[in-house]
């Protein structure tokens, strides 16, 4: 069997990377994007992509040089993400451009181009990381909830549109893990979160990857947002 074909912007650490290594790990060739530093590891059958996915055209030749790796796509991640730590009256055009060009359009963007082959193939999954503030308030993070409140509208708009070609497009609002933004979030932060989980543990990011892995072979299920975290409103 012709082993099957996903994309995952962001793929340079964090989630981006532990995707990498599960998908690799069950024989699905990787297709990743990252913006400005290269991945520091390998896997097995993967192409690694420098691309700006806030700019339209460099994710189509992204898109453009998977075809020509692998022939098809499968699934695609949009984890790639970033945030600017503002309260409103001090956040300036630039951060919140920022933070909406490449969050929501790059989002966009990506799964536009993605939907153009797998229409073709009628046949393929999309799946979008988005985050509990897109229901939650804090303070400071208003480009960053915003930008994910709009990727959850647009995976429901796009999960009903993709349908009938047998697509499915869900997305996963990923807890509370320890990557690059987890580690610096301080001791006192991170008890808090540990107090307000039934388990009083954080997210294992490794089982965050393995149920991204189970999602993207899901046939039957579409338009969903599954909270990953076992903390309780």
């Amino acid at each position: 069997m012709e082993a099957k074909t996903v994309l995952i912007t962001g793929i340079s650490k964090g989630i981006g990377k532990e995707l990498a290594s599960a998908f690799s790990k069950n024989g699905w060739n990787i297709c990743g994007c990252y913006k400005n530093n290269s991945p520091d590891y390998t896997v097995p059958n993967s192409k690694f992509i420098k691309a700006d996915i806030s700019k339209y055209d460099e994710v189509k030749k992204f898109i453009k040089s998977s075809i020509c790796e692998f022939r098809k796509i499968d699934c695609v991640i949009n984890n790639a993400s970033v945030a600017e730590r503002a309260t409103i009256f001090r956040m300036t055009d630039e951060m919140w451009e920022r933070v909406i060009k490449t969050n929501l359009n790059g989002t966009f963007y990506i799964i536009k181009e993605a939907l153009r082959e797998m229409i073709k193939q009628r046949n393929g999954s999309i799946i979008n990381i988005a985050s509990i503030s897109a229901f939650k308030s804090y303070v400071g993070t208003a480009g960053y909830s915003a930008s994910k409140s709009g990727i959850i509208s647009l995976t429901r708009t796009a999960a009903r549109e993709a349908g009938r070609f047998g697509i499915t497009v869900n997305a996963v609002l990923p807890g509370f893990h320890f990557t690059n933004m987890g580690v610096n979030a301080g001791d006192a932060y991170i008890e808090k979160v540990k107090r307000k989980s039934v388990l009083n543990v954080t997210t294992d990011i490794k089982e965050l990857a393995n149920f991204i892995l189970f999602l993207a072979d899901v046939k039957t299920v579409s338009g969903q947002i599954f909270n990953f975290d076992s903390r309780i409103a």
